[in-house]
């Protein structure tokens, strides 16, 4: 007897689901069509910001190094103590953070050296890449992404055959952000959108008129999109397509945090 099409697929996901435990949280999240939410960091070279990072509840994490003295040793590890630190300190189970390393690579240079380290010195799972201007730029990142080592210090150790890019590759483990953020990006926007094994675009720094024309382009595609909002902005942008969702820098996250605190214990006994 032939199952109805549902059924089948009932009995077809657990056995899908045994054979692929997925690794990189980011994915699993998205997956499910809820957005992601995350934050970026320079503090790659700080133990306590690392913890305090490992231990929250943020789904994923952009290290960013292009705005930061890059160190591969101090890369790997902040890499390693994201992992280490989520497993001894978190009160509940749960995969740690996605760490994407937001490249110190330009448009116009020759990213695969960069990437080929920076996927194997620790459990990356995916780069984030500034000024990507062209297709052929994209294309060459994406290619080093592809089948990248992930086994050596302490990294990834996913199979060879998930060393892909999501979603182009269903089971793949590793996801490429590409920014949008100059006039030549602009021009050649339709051409980056569609080059295979592109994950997601954040368009930044442009006239509202681009974004807007490079989110609906995203969105025919099925490109995913991330911005940075804050949370009374999340629902709009949520509402506009977006769903890599990062709150901004932790440095400005803990300033205007202690810019409140020192604000309301002043109001206390008086400024000075």
């Amino acid at each position: 007897m032939r199952l109805p099409a549902f059924t089948a697929l009932a009995l077809i996901l657990p056995s899908l689901a045994a054979a692929h435990t997925r690794v990189n949280r980011l994915i699993s999240i998205l997956e499910t069509g809820a957005p992601a939410v995350g934050v970026w960091t320079g503090a790659t070279a700080a133990p306590r910001i690392s913890k305090v990072l490992a231990t929250s509840d943020v789904d994923f994490i952009v290290a960013d190094v292009e705005h930061e003295v890059y160190d591969f040793p101090t890369l790997r590890g902040f890499l390693l103590e994201i992992q280490d630190f989520s497993r001894r300190y978190r009160s509940e189970p749960r995969e740690a953070p996605t760490v994407l390393v937001k490249l110190a690579h330009r448009a116009g240079w020759d990213p695969r050296y960069e990437i080929a380290e920076t996927l194997k010195v620790g459990p990356a799972m995916g780069v984030w890449i500034p000024f990507v201007e062209s297709a052929a730029e994209l294309e060459l990142a994406i290619s080093a992404v592809r089948r990248a080592e992930t086994s050596g210090l302490g990294g990834l150790n996913v199979p060879r055959e998930l060393r892909e890019p999501w979603p182009q590759n269903p089971k793949g483990e590793l996801f490429v952000v590409a920014m949008i953020e100059s006039a030549k990006g602009v021009e050649n926007a339709r051409e980056i959108v569609n080059v295979p094994g592109l994950g997601a675009i954040e368009p930044v720094h442009l006239p509202e008129a681009n974004t807007k024309a490079i989110v609906a382009m995203c969105k025919e595609k099925g490109v995913y999109l991330a911005t940075e909002a804050a949370p009374e902005d999340v629902a709009a942008r949520i509402a506009e397509g977006y769903r890599l969702i990062h709150l901004g820098w932790d440095f400005n996250l803990l300033r205007r945090e202690l810019d409140g605190r020192i604000e309301k214990t002043r109001a206390i006994f008086g400024k000075r």
